[in-house]
């Protein structure tokens, strides 16, 4: 038990600092980030919308938030929610826009996402679900 609970936490841990890191160099260097967007909207044939293409530069924020909040285990079944959500339309994103090899990754990304959600009762640290959100923060 104790194994099983060290491995979900250092995965877990791990998936955060991979978003932290990743956010943080694209933050760097943010308008080849930009430059990286328009060739992948100008490719992408279903997910071509304008609305998609307005929020994409918002994306290395979101990851370092749900970076951070995977680290902290806080809100850790939320998060890993939202982090499958968000991987899974980056891997359906770069399948569009024939990117294999960064689709075959954040497939990965999901996956390991997905096993830590199934996963979630090993980690006994983290915030409880249960309690109203104002008692949490008190």
């Amino acid at each position: 038990m104790r194994i099983k609970f060290f491995i979900y936490r250092a995965t877990r841990i791990s998936l955060g600092i991979f978003l932290i890191f990743y956010s943080i160099y694209n933050v760097i260097r943010y308008s080849k980030f930009l430059d990286r967007l328009d060739v992948y909207f100008g490719s992408a044939k279903v997910f071509n919308i304008e609305l998609i293409e307005a929020l994409a530069p918002l994306v290395p924020f979101e990851e370092f938030v749900i970076g951070m909040f995977l680290i902290l285990g806080i809100f850790t079944k939320e998060v890993l929610i939202a982090t499958i959500t968000l991987f899974t339309f980056f891997m359906l994103f770069f399948l569009d826009v024939n990117y294999w090899f960064l689709a075959s990754i954040y497939c990965i990304l999901s996956f390991v996402a997905i096993v830590l959600l199934k996963n979630s009762h090993y980690d006994i640290n983290s915030m409880s679900y249960n309690k109203e959100p104002y008692r949490v923060i008190k």
